[in-house]
């Protein structure tokens, strides 16, 4: 499933929710990041993040994913834009990466700490920063305390560690980080460079793989997932968090 699910989303513009306006916006948050900035990009997939980070900011990126096709893609996109030097590609683990202790400025995270979990990343990757170092990542949040019962119901299997922001940033707090900003992504952030052209990919994908269950399988659940969440306007989505390390 998980090859059908890299096969689908290869090429596309952005691999989940964002815009370059949002992650620039998050990353006016971060203010007094050093003139030449480490940062660490988890979870980069091909490399939307990076690469604006890497135009906003005159720092080193290190792009970190599991995945090497969608790190190829980065390289290419890097190169056609001359930040090849400045983005460091790398397959890695998020749940064990292998950097010293307070290697980074900047640990940046865009749809991905659902993989292990809000307050697992943040506990995690907390060494990771330098003091007073900065912590941004996106994160699928409630936005409403009495969300739609097939959405409830469709996350509570597909997310149940999901919460609201008011708890996320309760949580933030308990395990050492400063919230210093947040704010939800726009509709035109899901739909723009992302479910627009997943689900225009979608057509030709099910036509290629017919006789494959599985494929047709991944093709379901992301229509579904797509549909879900274009009705769930102000009732759940992508919110990014701006947290900086105590101490």
């Amino acid at each position: 499933m998980m090859d059908w699910l890299i096969a689908l989303h290869a090429g596309l513009p952005r691999l989940g929710p964002g815009s370059d306006t949002a992650t620039r916006r998050a990353l006016a948050d971060c203010v007094g990041l050093p003139a030449v900035p480490e940062i660490l990009d988890v979870g980069c997939g091909s490399g939307a993040s990076s690469l604006v980070l890497a135009e906003a900011t005159a720092g080193r990126i290190t792009a970190v994913d599991r995945v090497p096709l969608f790190l190829r893609e980065l390289r290419i996109r890097a190169q056609a834009r001359g930040l090849d030097g400045r983005i460091h590609p790398l397959v890695a683990d998020m749940h064990a990466l292998p950097f010293r202790s307070a290697a980074f400025d900047l640990i940046w995270s865009e749809g991905a700490i659902y993989i292990m979990g809000f307050d697992a990343g943040l506990t995690h990757w907390h060494s990771l920063l330098r003091p007073r170092g900065w912590l941004v990542v996106s994160e699928l949040s409630w936005l409403t305390d009495h969300p739609p019962a097939d959405l409830r119901d469709y996350w509570r299997e597909g997310y149940p560690g999901m919460r609201n922001v008011a708890d996320n940033l309760a949580a933030a707090s308990s395990l050492g980080w400063e919230p210093v900003g947040h704010f939800p992504l726009s509709a035109d952030a899901w739909t723009i460079d992302y479910s627009g052209p997943l689900q225009a990919r979608l057509p030709s994908f099910r036509a290629a793989h017919a006789d494959d269950p599985d494929a047709q399988a991944v093709a379901d659940m992301t229509e579904q997932e797509i549909a879900l969440m274009t009705d769930a306007a102000g009732t759940c989505g992508y919110v990014f968090y701006i947290l900086r390390r105590i101490g």
